[in-house]
Parts: C-alpha cells; structure tokens; sequence
C-alpha cells in the first residue's frame, strides 16, 4: 500500500493538478483536510478589526427598564467569548469623553492579538456624554487598520445617527473604493427606520452588512452575527477556491419585480438553502458568479428590501450560495431611469433657511443640499434626508453668488434635479437701549435676516468670531435683554449668523465703575412722601428704597419706587418714626449704587 505524505499529496497536485486532482483527494484525504483546516485557522488568524463603540449621551436611554450602554457591555462580552486570541482585535470610542464634541474620538485598545480581555476592561470604564461622530471614527478606525494597504473590517456598534455634519454613505463608497479589501458591518441598538437607512448604507456601500436590535437579546445575536460576517463576507472580483465536486447544487428560487426604477428599493422574495452568509445581490447578466452589488443575507429573511443599482438596462436578481460563490438561482430584472424635481425659492439671504418641494424615488439616504452653481455631484453643504418630510427645510451656506438646490441619488451620488439660487448679503444693526453697567442687564434693539438661531451676545472687545457671553437668540424677537460682564472693560454686542458664526454687526460697550448721586429732605413726617432727586444707569430694574439703617443688599424693602419714574421721584415714608437709609439699589447685581439718611419724625 503506498504511502503518501502532506509533503508528497501537495507534489502530486503541482505537478499536474487536472490529472492527479481525484487521485490525490482519493488517496489523501485525511492530509488533504488537515491542510484545509489548517489554511482556515491561518486565515482566522489574519483578521483584523476594530470595533467602533457608541459613547455618547444617548446610551443613557433606557430598553425595558435598563440603560442602553449596559445592555451593549453585557452584549459586547458574550461577544467576546468567541472571539479566538489569535484575531487582531482592537477598539475605539466616540463621545465618552466631553459633551458637545464633533472631535472626541479615541483609540482605547490597538489592534493586537489576546486583547479581549482588553477591550471589555476599557468599556466597562466608558463615560456616555457626548455627540455621535461615528462617519469620523469609522475613518480613523480604517486609517489604524491600514485599509489602504491590507484587508480591514470594522464593527460599528452604535444607538444613534451621525450628528456632526458628515455623510456616512459617502463614507463607505469611498473608503470601499479606496481600500483593499475594507469592510464596514454596523450594529443599529434601537434605532428609527430612518436612523437605520442612515447608517446602513455606511455598511452596504463597503459591501458589509447592517445588524438591527430592538432589545439585549437582539443586541447579543446582532453583535454575533457581525462578527461572523468579519469571516463570511464576499470578496468581490476574486475568483474563489474551487469546489469539492457535489453531485449536484441545491435548489433555490428569487422572486423580484421584473422592471424597477435605477437605484431605487426593490422587494425579493426567495427560497434555497440558506446556508451561513448565503446573499441575495443585484449584478449585471455577465458578471461573473464571484461578483456582487448591494446584497442582503438570506439570513436576514424571506423578504428582503435591496436597493437597485444606479444604472440602465438589463440586470439579474441572483440567490447566490457563499460557501463556493455559485449562483442557485436568477431572474432578470430591467432598470429604467429614475426622475426628480426639486422647487425652492430663487433666492435668500446668506445664512437663510428654505422650505424645499420634492419628488423622486426616496431611495435610503436620498438628500436635498444647496451647492456652489457647477459643483461636482459628490459635493453637499448642509442636507436633509427625504426620508424627512416633504418639503424639507435646509440651512443655505453663508456665501453669496450663483448656488443649486440639489436632489441627490445618495447610492451612486448623482444629481437627479437642481435649480439655480441665488445667495444675497445680509445686514444687521444694534442698538443699545440703556446705559451698561458691570454685572447688569442691557436692552438691546436689532435688525437682521433673524435665520435659524442666530444671536445676539456680549464679548470681550476683538474676541474671536466664534467666542460669546451671555447671548439671546433672534427668535425671541427685538429687543433682547443680555446680562453684562461684572468685570469692568471693554466690549462688543454682536450680531452673529450661527450657520457660520459670521459677526454681522457689532456695537463697542465701555463698562465702568458706576457712579451716581441721591438727594432727599433731612426729616419727613412719618407716612409722608419723601421726594428724591437722583442721578445713576436708570436700569429698568433699579430702585430707590427706603430701608432701616443696618440694612444689607439682600433687605427687602419698606418702600420702593422704579427710577424709571424719573427724576425726581416720590417714595413713601415708614409710619414708624426713626431714622432710615434711602438707597439707589442695582436689583440686578443686588448692589447699592449711593444712599443718604433720612429722619422720619412723629406727626405733630
């Protein structure tokens, strides 16, 4: 009996791999499998991934009865369990460190083999506070990870959407196109369907998948289910390892609609085998079985939502079996054009936010945005999602000139509709209505565009732009009341355009000490009228009182009358004979500007 070595099986098959391939596996299988085995533990053991944690203040929201982020840690270490020490594993948080931050970003646990014990230490010791940069961290992630020069794949394990102005779909076109081999897989923990569309196609456009959880059960089989995908997902335009010979293929069928618009959501019903990572995909008829578009695992269910690609003509929905990439099943399915119309104002003012009216296929992440007259497509300012409403409001740039009202095929990035806008300069005026004193309160008069949130503040004279004090928004209406600085110097009221932090208008405020002067009769008879001349800032909230004569700032008052009333003015004396203080009192600050004494005698 002739006797065949690991070495020898693997000669044979070199030599002449069509000729000996049945002998070979004939005779040395039990070598043949062990080299298959060890092959697949060599591949585990170059997987490499980072996972992208949610650390912002939204995780403090509760599912039955318990806080989102310890659900996600209790998830995220029975995860862990069946991580293997020889994956390359690390982790990154976002917004757990300071509120309010687009940049608050931090790699807690490189890349590196054993770290699961690691990782689990470093969020169990997260704060939940801020906001959720996520399209951000997945991109520094994919930087750590050397996506440009190896395969990469990063977990997104996250409760809400993007909320600093980043585009997550954008996102994963471009890391996909720029990558080697980059995959993006997202868990969504409780999210609305239109969050979810958000942060899906950041999966699907690296030809990863998206994950939805509703409750910890969920969660738990959601953060599984992503880190099985790190070791299912298609490779596209590379040829698998052939097959075994099988007698046969199993049986599958899709069903689809046999024409659809480009780039819009489509429904495919299926049936087959459903074998771990098996996916349907939209391709066109001569693409080879390997190759594949947007997909859904058939593991997601019977009836799954795919979003045609943006192009024309004839494509195949496939039911395509992962373990060999042999396609079970097809159907043809004819892409027509899709169209759009967006109607907005011909004009605005800088800064200025519009209503616009839509149509179109409101495909998953479709946007409307206002660009510069000839920008390229992939180009956007500030955007809302049609999901949203129709019409939707945008927030216009603070620019002037020629500008475009967009629709935009977010799948492929296209632009479906424009108009033209035009963008016009915006004024702005301030008036002070009262003298400013340290620590107390002015009236302010404006004129402005009064867009979304602009405001009037108090600064420091020459402060940067973006600096501010007290400050009031526009929508309150005209006049603003601010509180002025205790410390004396000088300042600036400005008018600013929040969209851009523009100054549109600025007022110099000189504060100094305050001085005044009060002037009353010697003695009163009791329960008379004291009649009072003064001098001071004539606040509306300032007093002249009469008080006893050990009286602090915080005594209340036997008589008061608003200096508003003039000069001179008339309080009433105590029915108590004695001697008394009247003041001029700054109610503001609680502080005492001048006073005098005044003798309340007995009536005769």
């Amino acid at each position: 009996m002739w006797q065949f070595t690991g070495l020898s099986c693997l000669h044979i098959l070199l030599i002449n791999p069509v000729v000996w391939s049945v002998f070979v596996l004939k005779i040395c299988k039990p070598v043949a499998l062990l080299m298959m085995l060890t092959a697949s533990a060599y591949t585990l053991a170059n997987e490499r991934a980072i996972i992208v944690f949610d650390g912002s203040g939204s995780m403090w929201g509760q599912i039955d009865g318990k806080p989102k982020h310890e659900i996600a840690q209790q998830a995220l270490r029975n995860m862990l369990e069946t991580v293997p020490d020889t994956m390359e594993l690390g982790l990154m948080a976002y917004g757990h460190r300071e509120k309010g931050s687009c940049t608050d970003i931090e790699m807690l646990v490189p890349p590196g083999q054993a770290n699961k014990t690691a990782v689990l230490q470093a969020v169990q010791n997260m704060k939940f506070l801020g906001k959720t940069p996520l399209s951000a961290a997945v991109q520094q992630a994919a930087n750590a990870l050397r996506y440009t020069e190896d395969k990469a794949t990063v977990i997104l394990i996250t409760d809400g959407e993007e909320t600093c102005q980043a585009d997550p779909c954008a996102l994963g076109t471009e890391l996909k196109q720029s990558g080697v081999d980059f995959t993006t897989h997202v868990v969504g923990f409780g999210l609305t369907r239109q969050q979810g569309e958000q942060v899906a196609c950041l999966a699907h456009n690296t030809g990863g998948q998206y994950f939805e959880a509703s409750n910890a059960a969920h969660l738990s089989k959601a953060m599984n289910a992503a880190l099985a995908a790190v070791h299912t997902a298609p490779v596209a335009n590379v040829a698998p390892p052939a097959p075994l010979p099988t007698p046969s293929l199993p049986s599958a069928t899709v069903s689809g609609p046999e024409v659809a618009r480009a780039g819009t959501v489509i429904e495919v019903t299926w049936s087959g085998p459903n074998d771990s990572g098996d996916y349907i995909t939209i391709v066109t008829p001569d693409a080879k079985d390997s190759e594949y578009g947007v997909y859904q695992r058939t593991a997601s269910g019977e009836v799954l939502r795919l979003q045609a690609p943006d192009a024309l003509g004839a494509h195949e929905i496939r039911y395509v079996q992962n373990k060999d990439r042999k396609v079970l099943a097809r159907q043809t399915i004819e892409l027509m054009s899709v169209e759009a119309t967006v109607s907005g104002p011909e004009s605005i003012g800088a800064g200025g936010t519009i209503e616009v009216q839509w149509t179109g296929p409101d495909s998953p992440g479709d946007y409307i945005t206002v660009v510069e007259a000839g920008a390229p497509d992939k180009e956007y300012n500030h955007y809302a999602r049609t999901s949203a409403r129709n019409p939707v409001s945008l927030l216009v740039p603070d620019g002037l000139g020629n500008y475009e009202i967009r629709y935009v095929l977010n799948s492929s990035k296209r632009v479906l509709a424009s108009q033209p806008l035009t963008i016009t300069p915006v004024l702005a005026r301030l008036e002070l209505m009262n003298t400013a004193v340290p620590g107390g309160k002015v009236t302010v008069a404006w004129t402005g565009p009064d867009n979304k949130s602009d405001y009037v503040t108090v600064v420091p004279k020459g402060a940067p732009a973006n600096k501010y004090l007290d400050y009031a928004r526009t929508s309150s209406g005209s006049p603003l009341v601010l509180k002025m600085p205790a410390e004396v110097g000088e300042y600036e009221l400005r008018y600013v355009l929040d969209s851009s932090k523009r100054v549109l208008a600025s007022l110099p405020v000189t504060l100094a000490e305050t001085a005044g002067s009060i002037t009353a009769p010697a003695s009163v008879a009791a329960g008379s009228v004291i009649e009072v001349t003064w001098s001071g800032p004539g606040n509306r909230q300032d007093f002249i009182e009469v008080v006893p004569m050990d009286a602090t700032p915080d005594t209340a008052p036997l008589a008061a009358t608003r200096v508003s009333q003039g000069s001179p003015l008339s309080v009433h004396a105590p029915a108590i004979p004695g001697v008394y203080q009247v003041r001029y009192m700054m109610r503001d600050t609680k502080e005492v500007l001048t006073s005098t004494q005044v003798e309340v005698k007995p009536n005769p």
